[in-house]
């Protein structure tokens, strides 16, 4: 079998500090613009659907809270029940 050589890693190149803490600003404000951009093209939700949203999201809450109470009474009588036999 044929020695394979090894590849070169190409040399590191140093960091340039001063141009990266130079570019920080233009960093910022381009990231800014993009998220602003983005933010345009959100469809958002009128008043109206963000209410009944709200209304579903509070009504499920309370639901599921009263169920896992629920449940939780039940398992704590079992365990007492069986903790007394």
């Amino acid at each position: 079998m044929k020695d394979r050589k090894v590849p070169k890693s190409p040399p590191k190149k140093k960091m340039d500090w001063k141009q990266f803490i130079k570019n920080i600003p233009k960093k910022v404000v381009k990231f800014v613009k993009d998220v602003v951009r983005e933010l345009k093209k959100v469809s958002w939700p009128s008043r109206k659907t963000l209410l009944t949203y709200t209304v579903v999201v509070i009504v499920t809450i309370i639901f599921f809270s009263a169920l896992l109470g629920l449940f939780d009474f039940i398992f704590q009588q079992i365990v007492t029940l069986l903790i007394n036999i």
